[in-house]
């Protein structure tokens, strides 16, 4: 990266343009362009090379008021990544101009390089900006940000990490008047000064602390904006008390879950003044006493969606709430220790594997199942090793009285054993639960076939999707499963009062309907991944 000081350094004018009509950019007006190339997201570095183009060019790139610096694109040449940005810090405040975005990503050895990072904030900060983003990987030496900060009254969003806040942070004349976005990680702050900060920024919407361990409680009081709120790391919070009549998102992390299974009280909460709060997640590890899980959910008795993580293996899972739509739950428990009631529920995501959720818990993305023609009362299962008793929990699960109309089950050749027994499955004498749909997610593990023949006794779908996971030909192969499928959907009916359509499809929009299996094994199909089978009732006519 050192050719890049040399070309910000270099005369511009000495490079040739061939066909400079061609450049029609230049000629726009310099808000404009900089309001492209902040919507394209162009990185630092290719602005850099896009600046020996022209004067113009290098004069836009110089005032663009976005200064994006991360240390991982210099390659380890760390010298010349300090210089690069003292540099181009440097040229920019030049222009006597705000900037809107300075983010830092970087790693601190040595007081010289500490004291360029100084240097480059406070020149920052002296002509203000609007999102400051200071991220500091393994600080060897640590970065305290400066006082100025605290009289930019422009800054809407300040994201820190591994830096300490500034000296002077409780002092009253402090006021943060524009700041809508706080994120704090790894960041020394004790219980006084998170009731400060929430106190000085009266138009916060989220905050987010990410590993702080300085503090127990989190208390914010009379917050009119606040809509959003965070606590995800290591964090040993004992007490939750939020008066915020606009929060509508709470996500707590007790403790990091990927191999961690320590066990705790889960924070006391108190939300009774936040009537809009909809959406709660937790990832814990509660102690099994009577609180754990239980005590923890009566916090919430208004919330519409819930996520619960655990690692550990609850001894009951129990409650009931009448405002729940969305249950997501990870977690060790049988089928048989789960009970709850749920009248208004849509959707109920249930795995043992936290791989799976972790997109969902960090990035909060429910599920594309929200936009299935199916979605009435679904239950959506990840389920772990499969046997011939896992079926009979799932049939007893299933007559809880939660009503689910949809049954979605995502079934992997590692927990798809061989399942034996099904004789004496059968005899147990529970008929199988009405569904308007089963689908069925299915890899390329050889027990399928015992595999939709024991599904078939615990549930009576008026449709089935037969939906190939990893390989897009994997059910073409699979002949057998789709022929032995239709025949016991049929056995499922009055024989002669129902016929089965079949769908055979690679998405929603490229469709083929087929009358019979016949059609099926005469298809052109290698585009497929699903077969649907839809029963139908036949008309007395058709019968005769």
């Amino acid at each position: 990266m050192d050719h890049l000081l040399q070309i910000e350094k270099g005369n511009p004018s000495e490079i040739e343009i061939q066909n400079e009509e061609m450049d029609r950019i230049s000629h726009l007006p310099e808000f404009i362009v900089h309001r492209i190339l902040s919507s394209v997201q162009v990185p630092r570095v290719e602005l850099v090379r896009m600046s020996v183009l022209s004067k113009t060019w290098f004069h836009l790139t110089a005032s663009f008021p976005v200064l994006d610096f991360n240390i991982l694109f210099f390659q380890s040449k760390r010298q010349s990544f300090f210089e690069y940005v003292e540099y181009t810090t440097s040229r920019f405040c030049h222009h006597d101009v705000a900037a809107h975005t300075f983010k830092l990503v970087t790693t601190i050895q040595e007081p010289a390089e500490l004291d360029i990072v100084n240097r480059c904030i406070e020149l920052v900060l002296n002509k203000g900006v609007q999102e400051l983003i200071i991220i500091v990987i393994n600080p060897s030496e640590r970065l305290r940000l400066p006082n100025t900060l605290l009289s930019v009254s422009m800054l809407k969003s300040l994201i820190i990490e591994s830096c300490e806040l500034p000296s002077s942070l409780m002092a009253d004349v402090v006021r943060f008047k524009s700041l809508i976005r706080l994120e704090l990680g790894n960041v020394p702050v004790d219980d006084e000064a998170i009731k400060h900060l929430t106190k000085i920024c009266p138009l916060l919407q989220e905050f987010h602390i990410h590993c702080c361990y300085d503090f127990k409680r989190l208390c914010i009081y009379g917050h009119q904006n606040i809509q959003k709120v965070l606590i995800t790391g290591n964090t040993q919070v004992e007490l939750i008390d939020i008066d915020a009549p606009n929060l509508s998102t709470l996500s707590i992390g007790d403790t990091y879950l990927r191999g961690d299974t320590y066990q705790r009280e889960a924070p006391r909460v108190n939300l009774a003044l936040c009537k809009k709060l909809t959406t709660v997640t937790y990832c814990g590890n509660p102690l099994p006493d009577s609180y754990g899980f239980t005590g923890f959910l009566s916090n919430f008795p208004f919330i519409e969606n819930l996520i619960l993580v655990t690692k550990y293996k609850c001894n009951y899972l129990k409650w009931s709430s009448h405002s729940l739509k969305t249950l997501v739950l990870q977690s060790d428990c049988d089928l048989e220790e789960i009970e709850f009631n749920a009248p208004n529920l849509v959707l109920f995501i249930y795995t043992c594997d936290f791989n799976l959720l972790w997109p969902i818990v960090m990035n909060e993305r429910w599920p594309l199942l929200r936009d299935s023609p199916h979605l009435k009362s679904c239950m959506q299962y990840y389920p772990g090793d499969i046997d011939t008793l896992w079926f009979q929990k799932l049939r007893r699960f299933l007559d809880k009285e939660n009503g689910y109309k949809v049954l979605n089950l995502y079934i992997r050749a590692t927990c798809s054993q061989e399942l034996t027994e099904l004789e004496k499955l059968k005899a147990i004498e529970l008929p199988p639960y009405e569904l308007e749909h089963l689908e069925l997610q299915l890899d390329e593990s050889s027990a399928h076939v015992a595999f939709v023949d024991a599904i078939l006794w615990c549930c009576r779908p008026r449709s089935l999707a037969l939906r190939s996971f990893f390989n897009l030909t994997a059910l073409e192969k699979q002949s057998d499963l789709i022929e032995f499928t239709y025949k016991k959907l049929l056995e499922q009916e009055d024989e002669g009062h129902t016929k089965i359509n079949i769908v055979w499809s690679s998405s929603s929009k490229a469709q083929k309907q087929l009358r019979d299996l016949k059609s099926l094994s005469m298809a052109t199909s290698r585009e497929g991944k699903t077969v649907t089978f839809i029963k139908e009732e036949v008309l007395q006519e058709e019968a005769g």
